[in-house]
């Protein structure tokens, strides 16, 4: 029996921390250029981590469906009518 995950981001946490992390990484890139050895590596790996998580963040805000209780009371159901 698989259990539903206890913390489920909404979309608006996913959409505004996914933008962040975006931005994130695109400032990373712009810090790696221009060094070299070390530093160089370790801003295109931050560059890489945040572009991969904003990436996921954005795309489950995007194409998630909704729950019940974020749809309120203005979803309807088949199963709930009153026969």
């Amino acid at each position: 029996m698989a259990s539903r995950p206890v913390l489920r981001p909404r979309r608006r946490t996913s959409l505004t921390s996914g933008t962040t992390l975006v931005l994130l990484g695109a400032l990373a890139l712009m810090l790696s250029q221009g060094r070299d050895g070390f530093d160089k590596g370790l801003f295109q790996g931050i560059c890489v981590a945040c572009m991969v998580l904003g990436a996921f963040l954005l795309g489950s805000a995007t194409f998630r469906k909704d729950t019940e209780r974020e749809l309120g009371q203005d979803a309807w159901l088949p199963s709930r009518d009153e026969r």
